[in-house]
């Protein structure tokens, strides 16, 4: 059977990414549709296409070893995800107020710079990746800290970018003169 750790909507994005004969499977909750799966995987297919965009998978074998390790994004637990966001929200917070090491809860810039070095491998993580942009953008350190980002997050962020692109390329600005009245 599949690791426990992957999510039911992990599953529903597998087998619409692949394109795999499950029919109805967003009707299953998550022990039928990992047992479809299963069968469908180890007993019916002998190919898929590869997929270098969301999970770098190239063939079948590759995909059964995917589903049977833990998934990767979820290693984290609940407890270390709280702390890692809560360090990043401190040095946003540094950022925030001007970059100022008096005003923060860190000590020195030395300081603040390895704790993003570390956190930045959690690029997922929404908090991380403000976290660093901000962090680039102070004017008394030129080292730059890129978030680590899976293959997945990062083609969801550039949708959601070229979305937003699309939304603004719309908008019309008009200029006129307009009266209120109040009774």
């Amino acid at each position: 059977m599949f690791h426990k750790s992957h999510s039911r909507k992990d599953l529903l994005d597998i087998i619409k990414l692949f394109k795999l004969p499950i029919e109805d499977a967003e009707d299953y909750n998550k022990k039928i549709l990992s047992e479809k799966l299963f069968h469908t995987l180890y007993n019916e297919i002998d190919f898929i296409e590869a997929d270098d965009d969301y999970y770098g998978i190239q063939n079948l074998h590759e995909l059964k070893e995917y589903l049977i390790k833990p998934n990767q994004k979820k290693i984290l637990s609940v407890k270390d995800k709280n702390e890692i966001m809560k360090m990043s929200k401190l040095i946003i917070q540094y950022c925030k107020v001007g970059y100022c090491t008096e005003l923060s809860y860190f000590n020195t810039i030395d300081e603040i710079y390895s704790e993003a070095r570390r956190l930045s491998q959690f690029g997922d993580i929404p908090s991380v990746r403000r976290m660093c942009q901000m962090l680039n953008k102070n004017p008394h350190s030129k080292e730059i800290i890129l978030p680590v980002v899976s293959k997945k997050i990062q083609k969801d962020l550039e949708i959601k970018q070229l979305t937003q692109r699309k939304v603004f390329s719309m908008l019309t600005i008009k200029k006129e003169k307009v009266i209120l009245s109040f009774d």
